[in-house]
């Protein structure tokens, strides 16, 4: 609970502040030169499904946020999903989840990417790749 009241509390609608980032404790670093973003967060106990292991929509929802947010600090235009698709390839329940977002095909109006989520070991546990594009309001 005291997680949840942080976070709501706290929250705001930008970059790195929405309320799911804060509940789930992510914390997201950039290198401009390669051109990355890694979000990373421990396992808690909200993330598992009833297997007992984190939840496959947990891993996808880092790995788009490692994504989307290496669009937000590199592009001058906001970037919206409109692809993602994962590969699991281990489980886990405990620990550290790492997620590092990069290009593979970068455009103007749309951006191919991936994005691997490993363990603190370094194990891969999954890699989404999606499809980006870049949204502009209508002017009226």
């Amino acid at each position: 609970m005291k997680r949840a009241e942080y976070a709501f509390d706290t929250f705001q609608l930008k970059p790195e502040n929405i309320f799911m980032f804060k509940l789930l404790n992510f914390e997201f670093e950039y290198d401009d030169e390669a051109r990355t973003c890694t979000v990373s967060c421990p396992v808690t106990d909200l993330m598992l499904n009833p297997s007992g292991i984190v939840h496959g929509g947990i891993l996808t929802f880092l790995a788009d946020t490692s994504m989307g947010h290496l669009n937000f600090r590199l592009k001058d235009a906001p970037y919206i999903s409109l692809e993602l698709k994962t590969s699991f390839f281990k489980a886990t329940a405990s620990g550290k989840l790492v997620a590092t977002g990069r290009y593979i095909k970068e455009g103007h109006k749309v951006c191919f990417m991936e994005s691997e989520v490993r363990n603190e070991k370094g194990e891969l546990l999954c890699k989404t790749t999606g499809t980006f594009y870049r949204f502009e309001k209508k002017k009226p």
